[in-house]
């Protein structure tokens, strides 16, 4: 057991633990499917970090998740309570969420760029201030972090309020560290990565990566790789380039625009095309009359001097430049798309995790990576291009009692587009009423789309419950009132929350205390494929011979089975899961329920979740 952190090891536990411990040992890749429930924090940390301490190597546990960082903290200060270890720890997120600055506007690469431009002019007082010799505060607050094992908001907190960089000293801190917390891009963005190792003192080789929801990472880590070129972005740049007297800019920004309106000569909103990457680059080349490369560097030269002006936080010829560069990549592994939408936009998107996840865990010590649903654990191997040998895949069951929950696939509905009419919305509606008339207190039912649910919502009848509609587009703020108002209705006569599969209340979110006794989930976000979208089924048709798989069938799965798991989220919990499309009993979908998924197939799911129920849905 360790320095397991809990007095009782959960069932299923256990196991997880020693093939985690063992894996480490063995400098393996462990992928576990291990479902919600099995305590899969507690049982990561506890041997990772125990064999760190003994054989002097870092962990990274790395999640996308912020209330993820908070679990993973308290685990650690439960582990230096109970049993008086030494070691230190950090937690670190992007360096935009505790700026003391308050930028929130910029995505990420946006506020690197400001924040490195602030640093090189010496504009920033709290960098300057984290770097200074002999600081007597700067000192006492790098000791009692390392003294304290802190959140990075409390770390913020103090750090801002002593004029201090939360980022630099929590950097500072993890050069001692043994675990540090933090995001995907900080280990699977190359640049950042690079740059990050450098800062810490320490590198891959003795490093344990501990990766959660990695069902995740793929796509984070193709979107860390894309990039965009807008025609919104390249009119503003001209903004940039007139207001610094770069004339001669502003006509090459306006040249690019007519090269991408040409591309797109007759196309409608909407419509897509494949563009070459020599075909872009021969283009801009002949307009501009000047070298590609030496182009990309005097629109760097305009984006860092935009940066330079005092309370600038964004240049768009930064990013313009950012795109034009990683644009003369080779082809492999890319797609290179024009869409219009209003506006036209050039991408270059990423299809191939593994030319970022490949060297990561080459080179790494060891790692886990762990999801309650990471099925086909083959097909996540394959993607991240995991060295053969060193690969363990792992499958756990549910540790939850079978008797409280209750599995269904409805037969006989179906969200293909071949089937959409009135007759199946209709279909779908009556269902869905009679089972949420047997269902107790809180229900959820998950669409494909916004556009499947209100065409069924049309026709559903409900006389008991308070409805709660997820809209588009919404505020996190009034998430977080429907998701307060299904706390309150829990115990009275309920709520049904109509909301989308791959949504924001569909994943993520926790809903603790039996707080749903029921979710259905409504076919399968299948929606007809974007031109990114057939790129991946052709590229992992090429790669793997499973591009249908990999690129479209599989991931609407994980999707629909993320909605699923809202459900039951511990071991007194009781529910019913609802699986509404014929599709979900062929063979080539099933592949991704997990082994323990037992299910009943029916037309009549009602009889079935009365009986589970007994007479508390009178």
């Amino acid at each position: 057991m360790g320095i397991f952190p809990f007095e009782k090891i959960r069932k299923g536990q256990k196991e997880f633990l020693e093939d985690v411990e063992s894996s480490i040992k063995n400098g393996r890749h462990l992928l576990a499917h291990a479902p919600t429930g099995i305590g899969k924090t507690a049982a990561v940390i506890s041997p990772a970090l125990e064999f760190a301490l003994e054989n002097s190597k870092t962990v990274f546990f790395l999640t996308p998740k912020h209330t993820q960082h908070i679990i993973v903290i308290d685990t650690l200060r439960r582990i230096r309570r109970k049993f008086g270890v030494e070691f230190i720890a950090v937690d670190i997120v992007g360096k935009q969420w505790t700026c003391p600055h308050n930028i929130r506007d910029l995505d990420s690469r946006e506020f690197n760029e400001f924040c490195r431009a602030l640093k090189r002019d010496e504009r920033c007082e709290y960098y300057r201030n984290s770097h200074k010799r002999n600081s007597r505060i700067l000192r006492e607050i790098t000791e009692r972090i390392k003294e304290d094992i802190m959140h990075s908001e409390e770390i913020k907190r103090i750090c801002s309020k002593n004029k201090l960089c939360p980022y630099e000293v929590s950097v500072k801190v993890g050069r001692k560290a043994t675990i540090i917390v933090c995001d995907y891009f900080h280990l699977f963005s190359p640049k950042v990565r690079d740059a990050f190792f450098v800062k810490l003192n320490k590198d891959l080789e003795n490093s344990i990566l501990i990766i959660d929801e990695a069902h995740n990472l793929p796509d984070r880590v193709r979107r860390l790789l894309s990039y965009t070129l807008s025609e919104i972005s390249l009119e503003r740049a001209i903004r940039e380039a007139n207001l610094l007297g770069y004339e001669h800019l502003s006509d090459d920004f306006r040249a690019i625009i007519k090269i991408l309106k040409k591309f797109g000569r007759g196309m409608r909103d909407g419509d897509e095309r494949r563009i070459r990457r020599d075909e872009f680059i021969t283009s801009l080349v002949r307009d501009i009359e000047i070298d590609y490369y030496e182009f990309c560097e005097i629109v760097n030269d305009l984006g860092e001097e935009v940066l330079s002006i005092p309370n600038r936080h964004r240049s768009y010829a930064k990013s313009i430049y950012k795109f034009l560069k990683n644009w003369a990549k080779e082809d492999i592994g890319y797609a290179r798309i024009l869409g219009r939408k209003r506006k036209f936009r050039l991408e270059l998107i990423c299809l191939d995790p593994s030319i970022s996840s490949r060297d990561v865990f080459n080179l790494c010590y060891a790692s886990v990576l762990m999801s309650g649903t990471l099925v086909p654990l083959r097909m996540y191997s394959n993607l991240l291009d995991l060295e053969e040998g060193r690969v363990i895949l792992k499958e756990y069951k549910s540790p939850f009692p079978r008797e409280n929950r209750l599995n269904l696939i409805v037969s006989g509905v179906t969200t293909r587009f071949s089937k959409r009419d009135e007759f199946m919305y209709r279909k779908y509606a009556t269902m869905i009423s009679r089972i949420l008339s047997k269902i107790p207190g809180n229900v959820a039912v998950f669409f494909p789309s916004y556009e499947f649910m209100n065409s069924v919502m049309n026709f559903i009848s409900i006389s008991r419950k308070e409805i709660l509609v997820e809209k588009k587009n919404m505020k996190k703020e009034d998430r977080v009132e429907l998701y307060k108002r299904l706390v309150a209705m829990a115990n009275k006569r309920g709520c049904v929350l109509f909301g989308v599969q791959a949504g924001s209340l569909s994943e993520g979110i926790d809903y603790a205390n039996n707080l749903l006794n029921g979710v259905i989930v409504v076919g399968l976000p299948l929606e007809i494929p974007s031109l990114e979208v057939k790129s991946l089924i052709e590229y992992y048709d090429f790669k793997f011979e499973r591009g249908w798989d990999y690129g479209y069938i599989y991931p609407a799965m994980n999707r629909a089975l993320q909605a699923a798991g809202r459900c039951i989220r511990s071991e007194t919990d009781k529910g019913v899961i609802v699986l509404m499309d014929e599709r979900f009993r062929w063979k080539n979908y099933r592949k991704c329920f997990p082994l323990d998924f037992e299910f009943i197939v029916t037309e009549t799911p009602e009889r079935y979740i009365e009986k589970f129920f007994g007479d508390s849905t009178m």
